[in-house]
């Protein structure tokens, strides 16, 4: 139970954090760059062994490469929607690896799931037609942004999943080094081409960062260990998505309005059914 409430409150601090840098106006693709460094330092410094498949380096320079347009997406959206409506399309987009499942894996959706996915379809045009916090409709043009951030974020689950299907349990710290680690180059070659701000700042808040995205993947691994996946998975998304929301509104008075709310009633209702 130690480890499942650290991985709720590992990724409950990662979005609350990245608001934070947002708010304060640290260079965001600093921090995004040093996050991902600090996650590969971390992944590699655990692992046992230093033999790694074709496999887990392939999966893991792909995924590499899809956290950082996740994140990207994820940052805008949290500028625009703010933190509950982001979040809560994050959660939602489990959807992606249980189609991925379906269709590459040959997995069959449970009644329990397909209800989840129909909720799912249900809060996703609330969650869009929601004014946000600052009262703000979002416009035609910022649609695809919260459509893309559904899929890119639905594709690093789906990248996960795609590794555990290898059975190669025992390369998993080589893989998140590896996945973070490519991350952090493509990152630093974004930060290049876009800003090339940075200062103590951004090192203070995106190495810290890194720690706690690295700790959210290896507590949910370690939460496994002792609770079966029907617990873990529907448990850190709820209740992180519900602490992400209070934690916004507590902080920063970051309150969806009416359509959000009834929004994120169905969206945590859609992830816990999804994850069962």
């Amino acid at each position: 139970m130690t480890a499942l409430a650290l991985a709720v409150f590992c990724t409950t601090c990662f979005s609350l954090i990245v608001r934070h840098t947002q708010r304060a106006g640290h260079s965001q693709l600093a921090v995004m760059a040093l996050n991902y460094a600090a996650a590969s330092v971390a992944a590699f410094a655990l692992s046992r062994t230093m033999h790694v498949s074709p496999q887990t380096w392939l999966i893991g320079l792909i995924g590499g490469t899809v956290y950082v347009t996740a994140y990207l997406l994820f940052i805008q959206s949290l500028s625009l929607r703010g933190v509950a409506i982001a979040n809560a399309v994050t959660r939602l987009s489990v959807l992606i690896p249980v189609l991925g499942a379906i269709l590459l894996f040959g997995e069959h959706p449970r009644v329990i799931e397909s209800a989840g996915a129909l909720l799912a379809m249900t809060a996703m045009p609330l969650l869009s037609l929601d004014r946000g916090f600052d009262g703000t409709r979002l416009n035609r043009r910022q649609v695809p942004l919260l459509l893309g951030l559904f899929v890119a974020n639905g594709m690093c689950l789906f990248v996960n999943k795609w590794f555990h299907a290898t059975g190669l349990s025992d390369e998993r710290p080589m893989f998140l080094g590896i996945l973070f680690g490519q991350a952090a180059l493509v990152s630093l070659v974004v930060w290049a081409g876009w800003s090339r701000r940075a200062g103590w700042r951004e090192v203070a808040s995106g190495v810290p960062l890194g720690v706690i995205n690295f700790g959210t993947s290896f507590m949910i691994i370690a939460a496994l260990d002792s609770l079966p996946g029907a617990i873990v998975f529907p448990v850190t998304a709820a209740l992180g998505l519900v602490l992400t929301t209070g934690g916004a509104a507590w902080l920063w008075r970051e309150i969806p309005g009416r359509l959000g709310r009834v929004g994120l009633v169905i969206a945590l209702a859609a992830v816990v059914l999804i994850n069962l």
